[in-house]
């Protein structure tokens, strides 16, 4: 298999689809930094687990494989259902990974000055990331900004870094870098979550019942697959941010449940109020909370 052509980023092109591999420059050159920045960090913090090292680099690996051929080129210009499947990837694996994972380092110089501080008040602020990271989608998912966005490299460009922050402000109350412990905890951590998927439930609705294509780019695009229409495609691709993207979530409730009650279970056999079990169970127990209080501990 040779190269088709190089581009910096994924666009919708309009040409007949073809299996020869297009790179992307610039989600290569992403990676090498993500990549370089993530090996600098942990020389910092040699003792880190590695366990969040692993998923760090998977981040990283996955966000190239959103943002890379063949998957980028066929989601911003050919099938409305695999940029449905790059958006749960980007916004509901990659970002919890890479949070989880981020060096100490990161959460340190976040904790280092009052406005630092701040900020990392108002991104932990439960409803604050319910409506900004949901009103970010909501605004890319809407066929009038979709098309006009990933009709050119710069546009989808920017669309990837939209789907980039929404996770970011998804995910923060309840997985900020170490060595900062989340917002939310326990029980709160899973009402949350369980609200972060509903919210995207009208999306996938008015793309599940539209009677026609919604989406001019997907509806006019050349076929990828003999007998895959444009509304079949958008059906599926509502399936896929409603269905795939609750079980992705839901299994992140399931687990922080499963670890909350035995960590409440622990603690009842140990003659601890079961009141006092309610700490996050998904992050290290000896973590600082992610607001203004500084700590120097790394879990």
């Amino acid at each position: 298999m040779g190269v088709d052509h190089v581009s910096w980023w994924c666009s919708a092109e309009g040409k007949v689809w073809n299996w020869e591999w297009s790179p992307y420059l610039g989600a290569w050159l992403l990676t090498i930094m993500l990549v370089g920045l993530l090996i600098a960090g942990f020389r910092r913090d040699r003792d880190f687990p590695l366990r969040r090292k692993v998923a760090a680099f998977a981040g990283v690996a996955l966000l190239l494989v959103a943002t890379d051929w063949p998957m980028a080129a066929m989601g911003a210009g050919y099938l409305l259902s695999v940029q449905m499947a790059r958006q749960v990837l980007v916004v509901l694996i990659v970002l919890p990974l890479l949070l989880y994972g981020c060096p100490p380092v990161v959460g340190r110089w976040l904790q280092a000055g009052a406005r630092r501080r701040a900020f990392v008040r108002v991104v932990s602020t439960p409803l604050f990331c319910i409506i900004g990271a949901n009103v970010i989608l909501l605004t890319i998912n809407t066929p009038m900004v979709s098309d006009r966005m990933i009709g050119s490299p710069l546009g989808s460009f920017a669309l990837d870094l939209f789907w980039i922050v929404a996770g970011f402000l998804l995910w923060f109350p309840v997985q900020p870098p170490a060595p900062l412990t989340p917002r939310l905890v326990g029980p709160l951590a899973m009402v949350y979550l369980i609200v972060q998927s509903i919210a995207p439930l009208p999306t996938a609705w008015w793309m599940t019942w539209g009677d026609y294509p919604l989406f001019s780019t997907f509806e006019l695009a050349p076929r990828v697959f003999e007998g895959f229409g444009p509304l079949d495609d958008q059906h599926l691709g509502a399936a896929v941010m409603q269905v795939v993207g609750g079980l992705v979530i839901w299994s992140q409730i399931a687990v922080r449940f499963l670890h909350w009650m035995y960590q409440r279970q622990a603690l009842e056999n140990a003659g601890i109020p079961a009141f006092e079990a309610d700490v996050d169970p998904g992050t290290d127990d000896d973590a600082p909370v992610a607001d203004a209080t500084p700590s120097t501990s790394v879990s």
